[in-house]
């Protein structure tokens, strides 16, 4: 045991090590991004898609469930779930806000562009798979491989969406619930960051609006920007 827990210590400090070297070479710079870049930065093929994938997207796995808990939480808590929702959960990461929080759901769909990610979230939600309620998905968030209306609930936790998507894939009267992790507090501050436009609250509201979206409930916690929108 003792060796086992020293062994993935060291892959965890090495692999962060390896990060933090590849993050201060590229630096954190605000150069508008490409168009449909949101969508890819992060994917194996994007800029920082090192960040979710190999050797630092399996640390990064790991670290996720126990850094993100409180997020999950909040979500959770403005989701409001029930026994018969279908919950899609767009950048599902290692699957870990569908394991700790939708376990008592009818069905979840986990949707990620990332393997590495999927891989740890397959571990995670092995039950669920096993017995038909729970599907993961790779893919993009630009385009869901979805139908009209097949889920009741979609959440995004600091993961890109295309609002106009969400709001087709989920049923009317269904809830999303989006979890934004830099919003610019003001339009003073850059609009971009790390290859990723960011957005006001203002603007989120706004884009919510444009996507079909009503009844808006926006809530801050940290620096952490929450939004609640149901679909008509």
């Amino acid at each position: 045991m003792r060796r086992t827990t020293v062994l993935t210590g060291g892959l965890l400090a090495g692999a962060a090590a390896f990060a933090y070297r590849r993050l201060r070479a590229r630096g954190s710079e605000t150069l508008t991004p490409e168009e449909g870049s949101l969508f890819t930065v992060y994917a194996p093929e994007g800029r920082y898609g090192f960040l979710a994938n190999g050797p630092v997207g399996w640390v990064i796995a790991r670290l996720m469930p126990m850094v993100q808990a409180d997020v999950y939480d909040t979500v959770a808590e403005m989701l409001d779930l029930q026994p018969d929702d279908e919950l899609l959960d767009i950048g599902c990461g290692p699957g870990a806000f569908l394991a700790a929080k939708a376990g008592d759901t009818l069905r979840v769909v986990g949707l990620d562009p990332s393997r590495t990610m999927l891989r740890a979230a397959e571990r995670r939600l092995a039950d669920r798979l096993k017995t038909g309620t729970a599907r993961l998905v790779t893919g993009s968030a630009a385009e869901l491989p979805f139908d009209d209306g097949e889920f009741s609930a979609v959440t995004a936790i600091f993961a890109p969406v295309d609002l106009t998507e969400a709001f087709r894939v989920l049923s009317p009267g269904g809830r999303c619930v989006l979890a934004d992790n830099d919003p610019r507090k003001s339009s003073r501050e850059p609009a971009n960051r790390w290859g990723r436009q960011r957005w006001t609250e203002d603007e989120h509201r706004r884009l919510i609006e444009d996507a079909g979206f009503t009844d808006p409930t926006v809530r801050y916690k940290g620096n952490y920007l929450f939004a609640r929108v149901r679909k008509p």
